[in-house]
């Protein structure tokens, strides 16, 4: 498949693959591993969790009820079919309950003649608003995330940026990066509306950043102004596309157990920053929305000059802050996430080596406690491996990299 599978993913596929209604179903369904996780996923979400029954027990009394008397047989199952269209709507956008819909139709339809096929009509189109991640759950995620995943986090939920927008970004675009500065400006267009916007971005996007860019450095990338933000850690080196950045999040969801997307991060931001930012007008402007019908008037005489802007963005900062602006916070607040996670999500974290700080009082094997004391200069994604054997931080350089002892 190339992509990492994740164990809900690979838990529901075997659980359908388990029944030899659900193996025919997937054979004939799906031509790629993509889609046959995606439709095991789908039929696993029908059984389980709306007929909560096994895929061999629903097609054996679908049979039944449609031999025993087919008008009765078709008219109860295509009730039951009514009911799951109003049971995914109220979970899913519309293009995904009709995928959800299409899979657990075809699990009966596959395994049944072409004249018993149950022909339940697919739910219409409809559209619903983009369901926010809480503060709360977004720490979460972004405890059990790696390096890669962390930046994309912190770029997307810092500027509000659309992933079209942020896919095009260049560290050139993120004025200051190069300069250690703390506070990025970013000037950009939003193609969607053909609309020239700013936005920023503040520490949490800053530090992951950094240590993303170093991650890819150090694995052989050339790093300049025309970098991708958004690129890929492995040769050959290149930037992201949409639907690469779409699993990303559809990979993150399924190994913390919490929906997370761009567009619910886009929302995070204009919901959390809008608790602070009174301006009637300059959120929708940091967002890259169309204001009025002239540009020229909205970039002279209703957006405060960009020093401006950046005193208000930098007082609404602290409520989509996730972990704090310092190292020392950044570490305790990580400890401090960890200790909220259920037991599952810790397993899910140690299952994919994202190491959890032990408490400082521990002693490891490597010192007893008894070593006079060591220095060592690492990276951001060594620190809590290093925390883990009892090093502590002593210096934060300009570059990332932090100065451990122990």
């Amino acid at each position: 498949m190339g992509r990492k599978i994740y164990p809900k993913a690979q838990e529901r596929l075997t659980y359908i693959e388990s029944f030899p209604e659900g193996q025919k179903a997937l054979d004939k369904c799906t031509s790629t591993p993509e889609s046959r996780y995606q439709y095991a996923k789908a039929m696993f979400l029908f059984c389980k969790d709306f007929m909560h029954k096994t895929p061999t027990q629903i097609i054996s009394e679908y049979i039944a009820d449609i031999k025993a008397n087919q008008y009765e047989g078709f008219d109860k199952w295509e009730s039951f079919f009514e009911d799951y269209t109003i049971f995914l709507k109220k979970r899913f956008k519309s293009g995904t309950a009709t995928y959800y819909f299409a899979a657990a139709k075809a699990l009966i339809n596959a395994n049944v003649p072409h004249s018993l096929r149950l022909q339940a009509k697919t739910p219409e189109s409809y559209s619903t608003p983009t369901q926010i991640i809480t503060i709360e759950n977004l720490k979460k995620v972004y405890s059990m995330a790696n390096v890669r995943e962390r930046a994309f986090i912190s770029v997307l939920k810092d500027s509000g940026m659309s992933a079209d927008d942020a896919l095009r970004l260049t560290l050139k675009d993120s004025e200051g990066f190069t300069k250690g500065e703390r506070w990025l400006h970013i000037r950009t267009v939003r193609q969607k509306e053909h609309v020239d916007y700013e936005t920023f971005m503040g520490p949490n996007a800053v530090d992951d950043l950094r240590a993303f860019i170093n991650l890819r450095h150090r694995r052989g990338e050339n790093i300049n102004d025309e970098s991708p933000i958004f690129g890929t850690t492995q040769k050959p080196f290149r930037r992201l596309d949409t639907q690469t950045l779409k699993m990303i999040f559809w990979n993150l969801t399924n190994k913390t157990g919490i929906e997370i997307s761009t567009h619910r991060l886009r929302k995070f931001f204009e919901t959390y920053m809008a608790l602070v930012v009174r301006h009637p007008i300059i959120l929708k402007y940091w967002m890259g929305h169309k204001i009025g019908k002239g540009r020229d008037v909205e970039a002279r005489y209703i957006i405060p000059p960009t020093p401006e802007q950046l005193t208000v963005y930098k007082e609404a900062y602290k409520n989509i802050d996730l972990i704090g602006a310092t190292m020392e916070d950044r570490v305790k607040a990580i400890e401090d996430l960890t200790k909220s996670l259920t037991p599952e999500q810790k397993q899910i974290m140690e299952k994919h080596g994202i190491k959890m700080r032990k408490s400082k009082h521990e002693k490891t094997q490597h010192n007893g406690g008894d070593c006079g004391e060591q220095f060592e200069q690492i990276g951001e994604t060594q620190l809590l491996s290093y925390l883990k054997a009892g090093w502590q931080i002593v210096h934060k350089l300009e570059d990332g990299q932090l100065i451990v002892k122990r």
